[in-house]
């Protein structure tokens, strides 16, 4: 479907294994198109426009005024062609409607399939909390371990060490793997593709140490991931290379989740007695936090303090968005990640697993400033 969208694709995939499995048997009509919305996260073109593949693809029956009904012939005729095909895994996180995500698959789907490779995408619905993310994750991984036909996965890994014994069942089996943007969980090692997450989130803080901010406060979070780690190392370097004394008091994590851990953090940085004059983000998810925490208690940004974050999810914004942030290239990882994948499945001697590490760049937009004298920030506060 070399026109299709990754969004398009990853909902054909998904009602495609629902008709292979029997979940939507023959002669039943698919779900409504606004609870396919829900469960998926998509838009509702998104869902018409699989709709359509699938109808074009014999898998679906489709009338005026009526709902899609699933074919009979073509889905026999569907499982004989699905034994001929390779799968290619892919689970993502957090859905197909997220940038980073949607990015990540448009990569793989811009890379150079053969025909004989189907794509096999996985997320998890928005609703599910944390320990069901994990265990879906989980379920997932043992599917792709038990499919004869898998011959690779990407993936954009969460689980940690809970999950590797289903990481050590898929190397068993001999199918190549490719973590994308998180290394994976030590000792357990594969091929990884990602961003420098140290030298960016260094670049990111020495820009705000060149507009002449020292106290700089990072809020970060509790994910024990080689991500979160290697922006913190970054942040640490910048400070150590200018020699500004780290200061643990303007080191916070959001305990709590987002949006009210981040709220909390902020406050409990403007309530000191000395606060910053420059917020990091972990991630841009809670530097836009941060950017609206200040925004309620009447502190200006950048004038009162500027704001820094990281992945650049705000690039579709016209303009490149208001956010100074590091520029993950998503759309190439996931070129690179399924082009080692489609490598690995030809090899057959061993080989050493590659860690590939790409620049991520530094986006100046409006969120950073030089700093204002510290009174400032305390008496916008005060008077909020």
């Amino acid at each position: 479907m070399p026109d299709a969208s990754p969004l398009v694709i990853s909902v054909v995939e998904d009602l495609h294994a629902r008709i292979r499995s029997g979940a939507l048997p023959a002669g039943k009509g698919l779900p409504s198109e606004r609870r396919l919305v829900e469960e998926l996260q998509v838009s509702r073109g998104v869902v018409r426009a699989a709709i359509r593949k699938l109808e074009e693809l014999g898998v679906l029956s489709c009338q005026p005024n009526c709902r899609p009904v699933v074919r009979a012939f073509d889905i026999a005729a569907s499982h004989q062609t699905a034994s001929s095909l390779k799968h290619l895994a892919i689970w993502i996180w957090p859905n197909p409607g997220d940038y980073s995500a949607s990015s990540i698959l448009k990569g793989i789907q811009s890379t150079e399939i053969p025909s004989d490779v189907r794509l096999v995408v996985a997320s998890v619905p928005y609703a599910y909390n944390w320990e069901a993310c994990l265990e879906a994750e989980r379920a997932f991984l043992k599917s792709v371990a038990q499919d004869s036909h898998t011959c690779g996965l990407i993936l954009y890994y969460l689980g940690g060490q809970r999950n590797r014994a289903a990481l050590e069942e898929i190397r068993l089996k001999g199918i190549p793997m490719v973590f994308v943007d998180r290394l994976p969980p030590a000792p357990f090692d594969a091929d990884h593709v990602g961003s420098d997450s140290e030298e960016a989130a260094r670049t990111g803080v020495q820009h705000l140490i060149n507009l002449g901010h020292e106290r700089i406060a990072l809020i970060s979070n509790q994910d024990e991931v080689s991500t979160v780690f290697g922006r913190e190392a970054g942040y640490r370097r910048a400070l150590r290379d200018s020699r500004i004394p780290l200061r643990s008091e303007l080191v916070l994590r959001d305990t709590i989740g987002e949006p009210d851990g981040v709220d909390m953090a902020v406050e409990e940085l403007l309530a000191l007695d000395s606060p910053p004059t420059a917020i990091v983000g972990i991630n841009d998810h809670i530097a836009l936090q941060v950017y609206e925490s200040l925004q309620s208690r009447g502190v200006s940004v950048p004038r009162d303090m500027s704001v820094l974050g990281f992945d650049g999810l705000l690039r579709w914004v016209p303009g490149g968005g208001y956010l100074t942030t590091s520029c993950q290239d998503f759309e190439r990882i996931g070129q690179m990640a399924t082009e080692i994948i489609l490598e690995r499945s030809k090899e057959t001697s061993p080989f050493a697993f590659r860690h590939i590490f790409l620049h991520a760049p530094l986006k100046i937009c409006g969120s950073t400033d030089a700093p204002q004298s510290p009174m400032s920030v305390q008496c916008n506060c005060s008077a909020d």
